[in-house]
């Protein structure tokens, strides 16, 4: 069995707002998953709460990130 350990700039739970240009896309969530590939290379899963149900966001990579300070910033966004 194998231990790992990535620092990455984000984790799990973060409320982060995301304006990706390889993905086409922009907005505010939660940070539902980290993808590490065999090269090393980071992205994000972001989970965009629609209310009654939650659509996700592959492959946001750091760089296309910032976390938000306080969630009444991001209600209600999503492009």
């Amino acid at each position: 069995m194998h231990t790992l350990t990535i620092r990455t700039r984000f984790t799990f739970g973060d409320r982060v707002r995301f304006d990706s240009v390889l993905q086409h896309c922009r907005g505010t969530g939660t940070i539902s998953a980290i993808t590490v590939d065999g090269d090393g290379h980071i992205d994000y899963l972001i989970e965009i709460s629609r209310g009654d149900y939650s659509d996700l966001q592959p492959g946001i990579l750091e760089n296309e990130i910032t976390l938000l300070e306080n969630d009444a910033e991001s209600v209600g966004e999503v492009d």
